[in-house]
């Protein structure tokens, strides 16, 4: 498809545009479309791929206010009056000329030449306040006082007056005119090729440069910031650009740069509690400065000393990784979740989380650590799922030597003593076994824990947070969870909001994933099309955030282009499409086929399937031992 879209407001040019496209090597789509009937086709190009448009006179005008594409107007020529002119040169009688200014003005010139008496209707170039009923009553008013006879005017103009009883005779575009519109837009095409190469040349240098980036206009506005700049400052690009610079970093010299007009060069800045070393560059152009360009440094033995600092506690998993300002959303039930779970952060009470699996569980549980009275302690994070029951057991309390057969020499620190003055998060409670459950709640009333094997108790200061995507008071009902335990953990409570219920969220993330990943893998993905954000928009997110997130990195990872579009995106919409509905009916019928130990064993696998391959959830599902389930997988 061109790159280029002709509109013709009328059949002859029209015509004229498919002759010069016959015969040059023009590649460029040709629509049809007066005035307001060209704004359509104009839409429907640019969401095909249209870089430039092509239209004339008062279409043209409609045109350029309903995209975001140049749009090239098809001038009137002196050539093009002077043929309209010609044939009532040394004429005595006036000739009407209704249409632009600069065609009005066209005609004065060649009239003069010609000795023709002219009198004329000037439209107005604002196409949305043209009243077109006034514009009549003047050409009749003008008709009527010069006694005219012949009316010379645009053909855009024209067609919107009524049937007029005298001679009309257009003004049409020659082909020099529909010519010379053709290669000024092949010129823009080759301007904006050349911009966006130095574009994505000056976005690649931003993104991947280690020192962090910050630009402001003239009247101190952050027009640009760089990856690096929104790790220093904790802040994200979409929510700063267009900020004044004085509200994003309180302390910046920026301000005292535009107005002193000088360079402020290797000035220590303090960030929270480190220290930056920054330069700040005015921007002059033409005498004026136009705005000012900062780039930051972090101390290199400051930086040093806290890299391997966090080295050693990411090792051991006691920091967290995400805070509030790493919720990206524009839902306001979900900015009203975020409220309350910063008021549960101020307090020692404990959390419980339920939610779907990808929205934010653990997310949440590493905020409100990361804003609690306890942030400087460790933040302990098991998942109770993963381990078997004696196995957890062990983690979670520790043992001493001898304990149990395979017992460390000298015994293990049990990961409630490892959060003390600190907060533990328990993912996945639902899956914890019952009599691990009882000893559970003896630490959250005795706030004491004895490892196994032991007959000491060890005062423990801990918090706890603990999360599910099962329902628990539904397995309260099933005797699968304490009912007491259940109350001393549900203090306070947080339920996560799945994506389908986040719309305006979809778009917002999608776009923020891309550049993450595009960072990461040093792609450069520039955008989505509309068509692709619909379906993403559309879908219904069984795997919540987690999933999009996989989605847009596939997509990123597969696409060769500097966007993706519908057709590159087909691959995984096929996948998604699926109807989940349809795909158990056939399996049921599946599961029916076979002896009778095979569909038991079918059965079994499947439900395993469905529970994540845990087999105890499994095996309380079914009503059986975790032995039976065993039993049909050998």
């Amino acid at each position: 498809m061109g790159r280029i879209c002709f509109i013709a407001p009328y059949e002859e040019i029209f015509q004229l545009a498919q002759q010069v496209k016959e015969e040059s090597a023009f590649n460029f789509m040709l629509k049809k479309g007066n005035l307001e009937e060209g704004i359509q086709p104009a839409i429907e190009a640019e969401k095909q791929g249209a870089q430039v448009i092509i239209s004339r006179g008062g279409t043209a005008s409609f045109i350029k206010q309903n995209v975001h594409i140049p749009v090239v107007e098809i001038k009137v020529t002196g050539y093009d009056i002077l043929k309209s002119l010609y044939p009532y040169r040394n004429t005595h009688s006036a000739i009407g000329i209704v249409g632009y200014r600069n065609v009005v003005n066209g005609c004065l010139t060649i009239s003069e030449i010609l000795n023709i008496p002219i009198k004329e209707v000037i439209i107005p170039n604002d196409e949305e306040g043209i009243d077109w009923t006034l514009v009549q009553q003047e050409v009749a008013e003008l008709i009527r006082k010069y006694d005219i006879h012949v009316i010379v005017g645009d053909t855009t103009v024209i067609s919107k007056l009524p049937s007029l009883e005298i001679d009309v005779n257009l003004i049409t575009s020659g082909k020099e005119a529909v010519t010379q519109a053709i290669e000024e837009a092949l010129h823009i095409l080759q301007v904006r090729e050349v911009e966006k190469e130095k574009g994505k040349r000056f976005k690649a240098v931003l993104d991947f440069v280690n020192d962090g980036v910050v630009a402001t206009d003239e009247n101190g506005i952050i027009t640009v910031i760089n990856p690096a700049a929104e790790d220093i400052f904790n802040v994200k690009r979409e929510e700063v650009v267009g900020c004044p610079v004085k509200e994003i970093i309180p302390n910046t010299e920026i301000m005292k740069v535009l107005e002193s007009k000088s360079a402020d060069i290797q000035k220590l800045q303090k960030v929270s509690d480190d220290y930056i070393m920054t330069n700040r560059i005015p921007i002059v152009v033409d005498s004026l400065i136009k705005g000012v360009v900062a780039t930051f440094q972090d101390v290199s033995t400051i930086q040093g000393a806290e890299q391997k600092i966090r080295q050693n506690l990411y090792t051991k998993g006691l920091i967290t990784r995400y805070s509030f300002q790493d919720f990206l959303t524009k839902n306001q039930k979900m900015k009203r979740l975020i409220d309350i779970a910063k008021g549960f952060a101020k307090t020692h009470a404990t959390v419980l989380i339920e939610g779907e699996s990808g929205t934010g569980k653990e997310m949440f549980a590493q905020s409100i650590h990361a804003l609690s009275p306890r942030k400087e302690g460790p933040f302990v994070a098991v998942n109770c799922a993963a381990l078997p029951s004696q196995l957890l057991e062990s983690e979670l309390f520790g043992y001493v030597e001898g304990a149990f057969t395979g017992a460390k020499k000298g015994g293990k620190i049990g990961l409630f003593e490892l959060a003390h003055n600190g907060t533990i998060f328990l993912d996945e409670i639902g899956e914890m076994d019952k009599s691990l459950q009882a000893r559970l709640l003896r630490v959250l009333e005795e706030k004491q824990v004895m490892r196994l094997g032991s007959d000491k108790v060890i005062p423990v200061d801990i918090r706890i947070i603990a999360a599910t995507n099962a329902d628990l008071k539904d397995q309260i009902k099933q005797d699968a969870f304490r009912m007491d335990l259940y109350y001393r953990l549900n203090v306070l409570k947080l339920q996560t909001i799945p994506l389908r219920e986040r719309k305006e969220d979809v778009e917002y993330l999608a776009n923020y994933f891309v550049r993450t990943i595009n960072k990461n893998y040093g792609r450069q993905v520039e955008r989505f099309a509309l068509e692709v954000m619909c379906f993403l928009a559309n879908y219904h997110w069984p795997g919540n955030i987690r999933e999009l997130k996989n989605i847009v990195e596939r997509l990123i990872l597969s696409s060769t282009k500097d966007y993706v579009t519908l057709d590159d995106a087909e691959f995984l919409i096929e996948e998604l499409k699926e109807d989940f509905t349809e795909k158990a009916t056939k399996d049921h019928i599946n599961l029916l086929e076979g002896t009778l130990q095979e569909i038991k064993r079918s059965v079994i696998l499947k439900v395993l399937e469905q529970e994540n391959y845990n087999k105890s959830r499994t095996a309380r599902r079914l009503g059986i031992d975790r032995s039976t389930v065993e039993k049909y997988l050998s």
